[in-house]
C-alpha cells in the first residue's frame, strides 16, 4: 500500500487510477467544489456485484479537514487502496466491500491543504481571508530566512519569558518565577510586520499583535451548537458556511444508509468518541455501551488510546467544549455512531505526557520541570531516531523587522502536527485497522426462516424472519431512534395480500452489541406475516430494507 503525503493532482491522480483499476469494486465522483474551484472527490467502495451502494449500510469516512492535517489524507488514500487490493485475498476486507459500502473524503480542506504542502505557509482550514474584511495590520508568519519552514524565533530581552535549557540547550523552556541573572528570550512564530495601516513612528512590538487572517475553522462550522465567531473561533458567518461542508452535509442527506461515522484529524494518537458534553452518563446506556465497546477495539487493533472528548479535551474553563464539530453534529443531529481518531501522538513515541493518555486537565497541572522533561525527550526522540529536519538549529538572521534574531526550533510540520514520512505507514495502518473493523460493526440484514403454508384452496400463509447480524442496532444508535430513523420494513410481492400490509414496519432491530447478558436473541429479529390469495406454484417475493441495514430478499414458491 502506498504511504505518502499527496499534492491534489497526485491525489485525483491516484483515485482515477484505482477506478478504472477496480471498476467493479470503485467509483469516484465529485463531491462538490471548493471556495477556489477544486474539485471534492468522494469515493464510494463497495462489491457492486452483490448491491448496488445505496442497499448496503455505509460508513462514511472524511479527512484532512484541518489544512495542515495531512497524514489524515494519508491514511483515507491507504485505506481506500488497502480495500481495494485486500479484496478477495483478505476475509475480512472482502466481507466489508460484499456486505456493506465504504464512502470516503480523502481531503474536504482542498485549498487550505495545498498550500500546505506546497509552501512554508501553515493554516487552520481555508486560505479564505476570514474573519476579516481586509488584511489587518499586524504580524503574520512567514518564512524569513528562505530555508521553506516557518519555525520560530528567538530573540534576546530583559523581561523574556524562556531561557536556554541548561541539559539542552536546543530547548527554551519557561524562565520560572523571580528568575534573575540569566539571559532571556521571547520566543514567536517566525513572520514579519504588515504594514497594512498608516502609522507614526513606533517600536516594532507596538505592530505585533498577531494578524489572523485565515481563521476559518471548518470544524467549527456545523450546526450542532454552534457558537459564532465570538463563542469559538473560526465558527464562520453561520453555519455551513463553506462550500466544502455544505457538500458534505448534502451528501450525508443523500444517503440515509450511513450507519458509521469516522474523521481523520492530527495528533494525539487517540480515537475520540461521545460525548462531547460531559461525563459518560450524559449517553443513554446503550450507546455508552455502543461506543466504549468500538472505541475498545480500536485501542486493540491500532495501539491508539481510546478516550470520550469530554475526557481528553475538557479542561474546565470551557463555555461549550468544541462547538460546531462534525462527529457532535453526525451523533446528536443524525443518530450515527462517530468517532474522530487523531493520528500520530510525538509526545508518546518520545516518551513524554500527551493529552491523549493523560487529558487537557491533567497537562495542565504540570509543573515547569515536567514540562521542560517533555520537551527535552522529544529532542531526545529526533535525535535517536536520526529524523531528517525534525529540528532546526538557532541560527542567527538579520531581521528586517527586528535586527539580530535566531530561527529554529522542531519543524511544525512533518514532527509535531504529523509523522517524519518514514513513521506515517505504521499509523495508516493502525488506523485502516480500526475501520475495518467498524465497517464490520455495521448493522447487516439477513433473511432467516421464511415458511408458507396453504390454508385453504388458493390460499396461504406466508411468515418471514429477518435478523440483524450486525454489532450496531438498526438505528447505529439508541439516539438514533429518538431522532425517528427509519427502522426495518417488509414487502410481499406476487400475491395478493387478504390479510396483513404490505409495505409494513416492523421498527428497529438490536445488533448483537445490545446483548450485554444471556438471554434469547428476540430483539435481533423481525417478523413479518401476511395472508395472501394465489394459485399453486405462485412465486413470491419477499423483501426486508433499513436505511441503515441494507436491503435483502429472497422467494418463496405457494404451493
Amino acid at each position: 500500500m502506498t504511504a505518502k503525503y499527496w499534492t491534489y493532482q497526485e491525489m485525483w491522480d491516484a483515485l482515477l487510477a484505482w477506478q478504472e483499476e477496480f471498476s467493479e469494486l470503485m467509483q469516484v465522483h465529485v463531491l462538490t467544489k471548493s471556495r477556489e474551484g477544486r474539485d471534492l472527490p468522494v469515493v464510494m467502495l463497495t462489491d457492486r456485484r452483490t448491491g448496488d451502494d445505496s442497499t448496503k449500510p455505509a460508513l462514511l469516512v472524511d479527512a484532512n479537514i484541518h489544512a495542515g492535517e495531512v497524514a489524515g489524507n494519508a491514511v483515507a488514500m491507504f485505506f481506500i487502496e488497502n480495500l481495494l487490493r485486500g479484496f478477495g485475498h483478505r476475509q475480512d476486507v472482502t466481507h466489508v466491500l460484499s456486505t456493506r459500502t465504504v464512502y470516503v473524503v480523502p481531503r474536504l480542506s482542498v485549498d487550505g491543504a495545498e498550500l500546505y504542502l506546497t509552501t512554508p505557509k501553515r493554516l487552520r482550514s481555508s486560505p479564505r481571508l476570514y474573519p476579516y474584511s481586509e488584511p489587518p495590520h499586524g504580524w503574520i508568519p512567514q518564512d524569513i530566512n528562505g530555508d521553506g519552514w516557518i519555525l520560530s524565533i528567538r530573540m534576546p530581552a530583559t523581561d523574556g519569558a524562556f531561557v536556554v535549557d541548561e541539559l539542552d540547550p536546543r530547548v527554551m523552556r519557561p524562565r520560572e518565577p523571580g528568575e534573575i541573572g540569566g539571559t532571556y528570550y521571547h520566543v514567536f512564530v517566525e513572520g514579519r510586520i504588515d504594514h497594512t495601516a498608516l502609522t507614526g513612528t513606533m517600536p516594532p512590538f507596538a505592530h505585533m499583535k498577531l494578524s489572523r487572517r485565515e481563521g476559518m475553522d471548518f470544524n467549527r462550522n456545523f450546526p450542532i451548537r454552534w457558537a459564532g465567531e465570538s463563542g469559538q473561533p473560526g465558527a464562520g458567518p453561520f453555519p455551513l458556511s463553506e462550500p466544502e461542508l455544505y457538500g458534505l452535509a448534502k451528501f450525508v442527506e443523500a444517503h440515509p444508509n450511513i450507519a458509521g461515522y469516522v474523521a481523520l484529524h492530527t495528533a494525539g494518537g487517540v480515537i475520540l468518541r461521545q460525548p462531547s458534553i460531559g461525563p459518560d452518563t450524559v449517553l443513554s446506556e446503550t450507546d455508552r455501551e455502543l461506543f466504549t465497546r468500538m472505541a475498545e477495539v480500536g485501542e486493540k487493533v491500532s495501539g491508539y488510546f481510546a478516550r470520550s472528548n469530554y475526557r481528553a479535551f475538557a479542561s474546565g474553563h470551557e463555555k461549550v467544549l468544541m462547538p460546531g464539530a462534525a462527529d457532535d453534529w453526525m451523533y446528536d443531529h443524525l443518530g450515527v455512531l462517530g468517532f474522530t481518531v487523531e493520528i500520530w501522538d510525538l509526545p508518546r513515541a518520545a516518551g513524554a505526557r500527551g493529552y491523549a493518555e493523560h487529558g487537557v486537565s491533567e497537562l495542565m497541572k504540570r509543573s515547569l520541570d515536567q514540562q521542560r522533561e517533555d520537551l527535552r525527550k522529544i529532542y531526545a526522540f529526533v535525535d535517536r531516531e536520526e529524523i531528517e529536519d525534525g529540528y532546526f538549529p538557532w541560527t542567527s538572521v538579520d531581521h528586517p523587522d527586528l535586527g539580530p534574531v535566531e530561527i529554529g526550533g522542531l519543524n511544525p510540520k512533518f514532527l509535531v502536527q504529523n509523522p517524519p514520512l518514514r513513521f506515517l505507514p505504521r499509523e495508516c495502518e493502525r488506523v485502516s485497522s480500526f475501520l475495518e473493523r467498524l465497517g464490520l460493526s455495521l448493522p447487516q440484514l439477513k433473511i432467516g426462516q421464511v415458511s408458507a403454508s396453504q390454508e385453504g384452496i388458493g390460499v396461504y400463509r406466508v411468515v418471514a424472519e429477518v435478523v440483524n447480524e450486525g454489532y450496531l442496532p438498526t438505528s447505529s444508535t439508541e439516539k438514533g431512534k429518538d431522532l425517528g430513523v427509519e427502522g426495518v420494513k417488509a414487502r410481499l410481492d406476487g400475491a395478493s395480500i387478504l390479510e396483513g400490509q404490505s409495505p409494513v414496519l416492523l421498527g428497529h432491530l438490536d445488533g448483537y452489541g445490545d446483548q450485554g447478558s444471556y438471554g434469547p436473541p428476540h430483539t435481533q429479529r423481525g417478523y413479518a406475516h401476511w395472508v395472501v390469495k394465489a394459485e399453486s406454484g405462485t412465486v413470491a417475493t419477499i423483501t426486508f430494507t433499513a436505511p441503515r441495514g441494507g436491503s435483502v430478499a429472497t422467494t418463496v414458491t405457494l404451493v
